[in-house]
C-alpha cells in the first residue's frame, strides 16, 4: 500500500524537501576504511608504556656512563698527558704525543700487519659461514640437528692462550720445517668463527622463503663488521708468539706502554686512535641494525622438506671444515690435562680465574637485559626506539685495551699510577653487544605477545610465553660473556693476575715443555660444562631461533 501524501505535506520530489527518503540499495557498500581502528600495535600516546620504558633506560644509561663515557674522556685526557710516570704532577703537553704516533708509524704498522688475517677471518665468518648455514638448512632435519650440535662445540672452543701456546709447543715439538706466522691464529680461531656464523646463518634461513635474503645478508654484514673489530684487537697470540715481529699488534703496543711506563702517553694516544676507528665500526653496526628493523623471534615449526644434493654437498663440507679445524685444535686437546709447575689447586684457579668474570658477566648482562626490554618491549619512542642504540653504538665493539688506562687509573690508590696488582673484576657494568641482541630478541617477542593478545590468548599466557622464549637467550649470553671476560688477557695482564697466561708463557721458555699450563686456560670441569650446555641450547632452544628484517 503507497500512502498519498496529506494536506500540506510536500511531494516526495518537491525540490524543498530538507530530508529526503533513504533508499537502501543491496549489497550495502564496505564501511570506510578509516571508519573502525583495530588496536595499535604500538600506541606513542601509551604514558605507562613510555614512562616505564624511559625510567628502566636509567639503569643501562648508568652503567654505561661508569663503564665507558667517562673512561673515555679520563682516557683522552690522559693521552694529551706527559709520557711517564715520573713526573708528580700529570702536564698537558697537547697533541704530542699524537704527533709522535704519526711519525712513529708503529701503531699504523700493526695494522697493516693484520689486514691479512682479519680478511681471511672476515671471508670465512661473513661469506664460508652463510654459505653453510645455506646447506644444511636445505639438508633437512637431521643434518641440521647434527650440524648444529657441532658448531655449537667448534664456537665454544675460544681460550685464545691455552690454544695459542699449544699450536707454539706442537710446532716445536714436531720439529715442523714452517715458521709460525700471524696468520695461524686464524686457523685456531676458526672454529668459534665459523660455529658462530653457521648458527646465526641457520637463524637466518628460518625466516621463511622470499624473505630470508634481507636476514641474511644483514647477518653477514654484522658478521663481517664484528670481525674486522675484533681482528683490529688481536692479543693472546702476538703475546705469546711474539708476532708480527716487525710491528707488534695495536693492542701489544697500547699494554706495553702502560704497563712498563716506559711512554704512556704515546701507549694511550694510540688507544684513542684505535678507539675511534672502532667507534666507527661500532656506528656503521648500529646504523645497519636499525634500519634493518632487525629482530629475533622464537618460532616452533619444521624448517622445510631434505633435497639431497644439498645435504650431500652439506656433509661433504661439514667434514671438511671440522678436519681443518680439528688439526689446529689438536695441539690443544691432547694437553688439555697439562697443568703448570708444581701441584695446581683447580679449585682455587677456577674460583678466582673465573668467579670474578661470572660476577662483571652478571652485571654486564643484567644492565644489558634490562635495557633490551625497555626498547625491545616497551618502546617508549615507538619504532624509532631501536635508534636509541646509537648512543650507545660507538663503544658496541670495544674491548678492554682502549680504555685500559683510565679503568687501572680509576682502581689505582695514586691518580695516574697504572701499576695496579690485584684481583679486579673487568670493569664491563654493561655489555654492550647483549643490549643490541636483547632488544631485537624483546622486539620479535613482543609483536608475538601483542598478536596474541589480538587473537584473544589470554594475557597470563602470552606473558608466560614471553618469559619462557627468553630465557634460555639470557643464558646464552651470560655464558658467552663469561667466555669472553674469563679469556681476557689484556684486563688480566693489565692488573698483573694472570695465572694462567704467566704459567703459559713461561713454559714456551722451557726446553722439555713439560709443564705447559695448557690446562690453565680452560679447566676440564669448566670445559665440560660450556660443551654440555651449548649442546643442550643446540638441541632445545637454537633450532627455535629466527631472525628477522624489515617491517613486523
Amino acid at each position: 500500500m503507497v500512502l498519498q501524501p496529506g494536506a500540506g505535506t510536500p511531494p516526495p520530489d518537491d525540490p524543498t524537501l530538507a530530508i529526503r527518503q533513504a533508499r537502501p540499495v543491496w549489497p550495502l557498500p564496505p564501511p570506510p576504511a578509516n571508519q573502525f581502528t583495530g588496536p595499535q600495535i604500538q600506541p606513542r600516546t601509551d604514558a605507562a608504556r613510555v614512562a616505564g620504558g624511559i625510567g628502566l633506560l636509567v639503569v643501562p644509561i648508568v652503567a654505561f656512563v661508569l663503564a665507558y663515557l667517562v673512561p673515555t674522556f679520563r682516557t683522552i685526557a690522559l693521552s694529551r698527558a706527559e709520557g711517564s710516570r715520573i713526573f708528580d704532577e700529570e702536564q698537558s703537553i697537547g697533541p704530542a704525543n699524537y704527533e709522535e704516533v704519526f711519525s712513529e708509524g708503529l701503531f699504523f704498522d700493526g695494522i697493516a700487519h693484520l689486514a691479512g688475517p682479519i680478511a681471511v677471518i672476515v671471508f670465512a665468518g661473513a661469506v664460508l659461514a652463510p654459505f653453510l648455514a645455506w646447506l644444511v638448512h636445505r639438508s633437512g632435519a637431521g643434518v641440521r640437528g647434527v650440524s648444529r650440535v657441532l658448531w655449537a662445540l667448534a664456537a665454544v672452543s675460544f681460550t685464545p692462550a691455552a690454544l695459542s701456546t699449544a699450536w707454539l709447543i706442537e710446532r716445536v715439538v714436531s720439529e715442523s720445517s714452517r715458521e709460525a706466522s700471524v696468520y695461524d691464529w686464524t686457523g685456531l680461531i676458526a672454529g668459534v668463527v665459523l660455529g658462530l656464523g653457521v648458527l646465526a646463518g641457520l637463524a637466518a634461513q628460518r625466516a621463511g622463503d622470499g624473505r630470508r635474503t634481507g636476514p641474511v645478508l644483514v647477518v653477514a654484514g654484522l658478521s663481517a663488521i664484528v670481525l674486522v673489530a675484533t681482528g683490529l684487537q688481536t692479543f693472546a697470540f702476538g703475546s705469546l708468539s711474539g708476532l708480527p715481529a716487525g710491528a707488534p699488534t695495536p693492542v701489544a703496543q697500547i699494554l706495553d706502554g702502560i704497563h712498563f711506563g716506559l711512554s704512556e702517553g704515546v701507549a694511550i694516544a694510540k688507544g684513542v686512535l684505535l678507539l675511534c676507528i672502532l667507534a666507527v665500526l661500532g656506528l656503521g653496526a648500529a646504523v645497519l641494525f636499525a634500519a634493518a628493523r632487525l629482530r629475533i623471534d622464537v618460532e616452533p615449526g619444521p624448517d622445510g622438506p631434505a633435497r639431497p644434493a644439498a645435504a650431500v654437498a652439506a656433509v661433504v663440507l661439514l667434514i671438511a671444515a671440522l678436519a681443518v679445524i680439528g688439526s689446529f685444535l689438536s695441539p690443544w686437546l691432547s694437553r688439555l690435562g697439562e697443568g703448570g709447575e708444581g701441584e695446581t689447586d683447580w679449585w682455587f684457579l677456577i674460583r678466582h680465574a673465573w668467579g670474578r668474570p661470572l660476577a662483571a658477566s652478571a652485571i654486564g648482562v643484567g644492565t644489558a637485559l634490562i635495557g633490551g626490554f625497555a626498547l625491545g618491549a616497551l618502546r617508549p619512542f615507538g619504532a624509532a626506539s631501536r635508534w636509541a642504540l646509537l648512543a650507545f653504538a660507538p663503544w658496541l665493539l670495544v674491548g678492554s685495551a682502549p680504555l685500559a688506562a683510565a679503568h687501572l687509573d680509576a682502581i689505582s690508590p695514586e691518580p695516574g699510577e697504572f701499576l695496579v696488582i690485584g684481583w679486579y673484576m673487568p670493569r664491563v657494568w654493561i655489555a654492550i653487544p647483549a643490549l643490541f641482541l636483547f632488544t631485537a630478541l624483546f622486539w620479535g617477542l613482543e609483536d608475538r605477545r601483542r598478536a596474541a593478545l589480538a587473537q584473544g590468548a589470554p594475557p597470563r599466557a602470552a606473558r608466560a610465553a614471553f618469559i619462557k622464549a627468553a630465557w634460555p637467550f639470557a643464558v646464552l649470553l651470560l655464558l658467552a660473556a663469561l667466555l669472553v671476560n674469563a679469556n681476557d688477557l689484556v684486563w688480566q695482564q693489565a692488573t698483573w693476575q694472570d695465572l694462567a697466561g704467566s704459567a703459559m708463557a713461561f713454559a714456551l721458555e722451557e726446553p722439555d715443555f713439560e709443564h705447559s699450563g695448557v690446562a690453565l686456560g680452560y679447566p676440564v670441569p669448566v670445559l665440560a660444562g660450556y660443551a654440555l650446555a651449548a649442546a643442550a641450547l643446540a638441541i632445545w632452544y637454537l633450532p627455535r631461533l629466527v631472525v628477522r628484517t624489515g617491517r613486523s
